[in-house]
């Protein structure tokens, strides 16, 4: 499957999960958000994902996943969506900014990797996130860095994969 793979605010485009990812035998697209801001950064997204010409699914990570969340709902609003979302520990704490204020209702089948010891982003935003829009959600024994849960981020994303090709 063809990944767009959205990176933290302190991580760069070819991290740890990017290559857990390849390492699974993913295409992985990851732009490079270092130094953007989140608008700057959801822009770059919704490019990236208007760019793709196959289906994709778009794998976002703290400060990822709130930009790659908000850009697949812009996306999707012309048609270029992901066929999935899986948010790593994601930011949503952080509201969408300007021109990009929508409502945070994923436009595709979603699911959410939180650590339960995640010391950046409680992981109650994760949770409360995932059961208001009906995301899959898998808690973790581990902190925000996810170094830990590989297994689980791609049993997620195998569960996500196949549940977009049905």
């Amino acid at each position: 499957m063809r990944l767009i793979f959205a990176h933290g605010l302190e991580s760069g485009p070819e991290g740890r999960k990017t290559a857990w990812l390849r390492e699974a035998g993913h295409d992985v697209v990851a732009p490079d958000g270092r130094g953007l801001d989140l608008a700057a950064r959801i822009a770059q997204l919704v490019a990236a994902l208007r760019d793709e010409a196959e289906p994709r699914l778009l794998v976002g990570s703290s400060f990822g996943g709130i930009a790659g969340l908000v850009a697949s709902i812009v996306a999707a609003q012309v048609g270029r969506g992901p066929c999935a979302i899986l948010l790593c520990a994601p930011a949503l704490q952080l509201p969408p900014p300007p021109p990009y204020e929508v409502d945070l209702a994923p436009p595709c089948p979603a699911a959410v990797v939180h650590g339960t010891r995640d010391e950046i982003i409680p992981v109650d935003i994760g949770h409360a996130w995932a059961i208001e829009h009906g995301a899959a959600w898998y808690p973790c024994d581990d902190d925000h860095r996810l170094g830990a849960s590989r297994s689980t981020i791609l049993h997620a994303l195998a569960s996500l994969d196949a549940d977009s090709r049905s």
